[in-house]
């Protein structure tokens, strides 16, 4: 079932980067302001299709990784952590184009817009926890990627070497007119839909020791841990006075660092559900994949506390609440992006939970214990008391990982896994 996931993830990522690409309408020398105002549709639809084709590029490029076992072990563990970190927060920066579609809507002139792209430019954690990491890690498991696989035999190295010449492409012309921006793309498009076909009929070497997959399940069991508690720093730290739109203000600092700490939370719960659902049932891991995309929707839209941020600080609160209010009214970017983040992301921990309960991978607390964190992380709110919700958490994946760190054998299973 992983493998099938994965080889539609890898066909369908490069193509809605594909169509993204082709109606970007800042393209060729027209990158001035003005250019999303007077193109609204096509804006929302490239902002969402590019976001989406680097989400699904994120199970598709893991599971690539999956049947990795010793040989290409190294380059596999270097790409994981690119792909989970670096590549699921490289997706959330597409949201800059729906915030800079909102203000230019309330017709800001120039001189405004390129005050509040200054004003980005100045936070820190934007720029080094977000925008830079985030691009090294694109970069990265763009080009790692299909190395490792072709290091590992899992795909040939022809396939690997389209999929870098596809890449190439991309980098040198995806502002170029069409149609030679889009010529990385579809040679993507062929390259993973070759790379899909190979993985389906990949077969591991049956006493190779599983150095990668061992890996990737002490780094599941961390992540268990360290993403309660990254929730918890991220809750702590978040500006007295929030909701107010004033408390951002006042607290700068605290409220970036909250945004950056919750965003990395909801990234490392997913290689920790992935861990948790990987010795499941069917219909364990089918939740465990609707969870993983749900999380990494969500952890994109804590990138919106710095758009917000520079927009207050730059603008105005006046502006600033104007152009979120355009912003939520965007149909695409609520229904495409907000919904499914938050829905699949937080119902799913509880469903991946409660199931990984019914197949017996966990006791049943730790379901209670991962439905009462979320119901108090809705119920208590912000501010002192926020911080129950992520320790109910912690009992509850720390549990788990106790639980899943005593089974036995794990480095020389055979079978390779999504997880």
């Amino acid at each position: 079932m992983w493998r099938k996931a994965t080889a539609a993830c890898l066909v369908l990522a490069p193509i809605a980067l594909a169509i993204s690409t082709g109606i970007d309408p800042a393209l060729g020398d027209d990158q001035g302001y003005g250019v999303y105002r007077d193109n609204p549709g096509a804006t929302q639809w490239h902002a969402l299709l590019l976001h989406w084709a680097w989400v699904l590029f994120v199970p598709g490029f893991l599971g690539l990784l999956a049947p990795i076992r010793r040989r290409g072990a190294v380059l596999a563990m270097i790409s994981w952590v690119a792909v989970v970190f670096g590549l699921v927060t490289f997706a959330a920066l597409m949201s800059a184009d729906f915030a800079l579609l909102s203000l230019e809507q309330l017709g800001l002139t120039d001189e405004q817009l390129t005050a509040w792209d200054a004003r980005m430019a100045d936070l820190t954690w934007s720029v080094v926890g977000w925008q830079q990491f985030g691009i090294l890690g694109w970069a990265v498991s763009l080009f790692l990627t299909p190395i490792a696989a072709a290091r590992a035999r899992v795909i040939n190295w022809w396939t690997a070497g389209l999929a870098l010449a596809g890449t190439a492409l991309y980098f040198l012309f995806a502002i170029s007119p069409v149609p030679l921006n889009i010529t990385g793309p579809v040679v993507l498009v062929v390259a993973y839909g070759m790379a899909a076909w190979q993985l389906l009929n990949v077969r591991p070497a049956p006493d190779e020791l599983n150095v990668f997959g061992t890996f990737r399940h002490r780094a599941g069991l961390v992540c268990m841990i360290a993403a309660p508690l990254s929730f918890a720093v991220g809750m702590a730290t978040v500006p007295p006075g929030s909701p107010s739109p004033g408390a951002i203000l006042e607290h700068p600092v605290l409220g970036q660092a909250s945004a950056f700490f919750l965003h990395l939370a909801w990234v490392l719960f997913i290689p920790a559900v992935l861990t948790l659902a990987a010795r499941g049932r069917r219909v364990t891991r089918i939740a465990g994949a609707f969870t993983v995309l749900g999380l990494i929707n969500f952890s994109g839209l804590m990138f919106g506390d710095y758009l917000d941020l520079a927009a207050r600080q730059a603008l105005g609160n006046e502006i600033a609440d104007r152009a979120s209010e355009t912003l939520g009214g965007y149909p695409l970017f609520s229904l495409g992006w907000v919904l499914p983040g938050m829905l699949l992301a937080l119902l799913g921990l509880i469903v991946v939970a409660v199931s990984a309960a019914v197949d017996k991978v966990v006791r049943w607390w730790v379901p209670a214990l991962v439905g009462l964190g979320l119901a108090a992380f809705f119920l208590l709110g912000l501010g002192p008391l926020g911080v129950v919700g992520p320790v109910l958490l912690l009992a509850g994946f720390g549990a788990a990982a106790v639980a899943r760190r005593t089974e036995p054998a794990f480095a020389r299973r055979t079978e390779p896994a999504f997880a």
